[in-house]
């Protein structure tokens, strides 16, 4: 799995959770149903990453090999919830170890200065 090629591109959610039963993953998928143009309106796409049931990537399946590298990459231990921010640059920018609010990883990168640029150029700032 080559992150690379999302550089410059996407900035990346990444969900760990141990399945889609987990209560933090439930709840925080609940908030981003509603949140789908606050996604694509930032360029983030969604990592959804499972020890057990089927990962995916923005809704298409992801490889149980694929999947156990980012877990591997990221440092997520067995049964651990966390959320990750990749910015555009392929850098984490923040790891959340609990259920966050979108609203705050919303204003995480609306407060990077590459997206008050892009926000400049769409009329947004």
């Amino acid at each position: 799995m080559d992150l690379n090629g999302y550089r410059w591109r996407n900035r990346l959610l990444m969900v760990f959770s141990s399945s889609q039963e987990d209560s933090n993953y439930h709840s925080f998928l609940e908030e981003l149903r509603d949140q789908q143009n606050g996604l694509r309106d930032r360029d983030i796409l969604l990592f959804e990453i499972f020890e057990k049931g089927e990962s995916r990537l923005d809704n298409s399946p992801l490889k149980n090999d694929s999947a156990e590298f980012l877990r591997r990459q990221f440092g997520i231990h067995p049964g651990q919830f966390c959320i990750l921010l990749i910015g555009k640059d392929g850098e984490e920018k923040r790891r959340w170890q609990s259920r966050v609010a979108l609203g705050v990883i919303f204003s995480v990168v609306d407060a990077m200065p590459m997206r008050q640029g892009e926000m400049k150029e769409k009329g947004k700032y």
